[in-house]
């Protein structure tokens, strides 16, 4: 198999695995994607497409073309409203965080996509490549690269952050960042945007909801947002590779048609699964997208 043929694994897909092998078996093997809408996404994607292009319009417009496509019904009052409340809720997280933060990489929504290594041998997969997207990529004031990762978030308190320093994903990144630069990478401008907590009042409306949630971040901008450099040794850096060859050896497991596992203490995170239901039998693959590209994230459509 050519290296251009292998199939991505994504530090999104690993950790699907890691949380239940039947959601990624269905997701990344079978290709089902739910058709309902997913607001906490389609709003995470818009306010990086924001942040990319610096611009809370932009994020607005993003947003309205994912949640609106050509081919879709038409939204009921109650969907357009709901839809102006998101827009609101996004231009207040894009502004904030530009306002907040005035500096930013010359290279954003990076991708890459790297062999796979074995860490006992340095002999790469014949199977898997690790892909991604960094959102930012610069130096600092001695010529290093360092790394700008942007999350939005629900929670944002202390053990948010100090769960930063297991988190796989930066690892992942330092890791994949000091292989494409040649050069070692350990640092990790981490960067968070709280969601909104305040709610649109009986009696407000809705332009009136973005106003107050427009003057909350002016005025809580400690808040809503921050900011953490995350560092990461060569152990740590190691133990993630370790821990990606294991990973990578049960999905090849999957792939040749081992039965997966099921989590069941996953099936209601964040409401529930979107696979809930295909798993207790009360509906079918029917109910779902067929994708033919399972990283939509990955621009290249690998």
């Amino acid at each position: 198999m050519e290296t251009s043929d292998r199939v991505p694994l994504t530090q999104s897909s690993l950790r699907t695995l890691g949380s239940c092998e039947e959601k990624y078996r269905l997701r990344y093997i079978e290709g089902l994607r739910s058709s309902a809408y997913r607001p906490a996404l389609t709003i995470g994607t818009a306010f990086h497409a924001g942040i990319e292009l610096g611009s809370a319009d932009a994020a607005a417009e993003s947003y309205r073309t994912a949640r609106t496509p050509s081919w879709g019904p038409p939204l009921s009052d109650l969907d357009l409203e709901a839809m102006k409340r998101d827009e609101a809720v996004l231009r207040a997280m894009v502004d904030g965080a530009l306002r907040l933060w005035t500096t930013w990489p010359a290279r954003r929504e990076v991708e890459f996509s790297l062999p796979l290594r074995n860490p006992a041998t340095g002999a790469p997969s014949t199977r898997h490549v690790f892909s991604g997207v960094f959102d930012g990529l610069w130096e600092d004031l001695d010529g290093r690269p360092v790394l700008l990762e942007m999350k939005t978030t629900s929670r944002l308190d202390a053990d948010y952050l100090r769960r930063l320093d297991l988190d796989p994903q930066i690892s992942a990144y330092c890791h994949a960042a000091s292989a494409l630069l040649e050069t070692p990478v350990r640092e990790v401008v981490y960067r968070v945007v709280r969601k909104p907590s305040i709610r649109q009042r009986k009696t407000e409306s809705v332009e009136g909801y973005a106003e107050r949630v427009a003057a909350d971040y002016l005025e809580r901008p400690d808040f809503y947002l921050a900011e953490e450099v995350v560092r990461r040794s060569e152990e740590e850096l190691d133990r993630w590779w370790h821990e990606a060859w294991e990973i990578h050896r049960r999905v090849l497991r999957l792939e040749a048609g081992e039965m997966s596992v099921r989590n069941t203490q996953h099936c209601l995170d964040f409401g529930r699964c979107a696979y809930f239901d295909l798993c207790r039998g009360v509906t079918n693959a029917e109910a779902f997208e067929s994708l033919d590209n399972v990283h939509p994230e990955l621009g290249s459509g690998q």
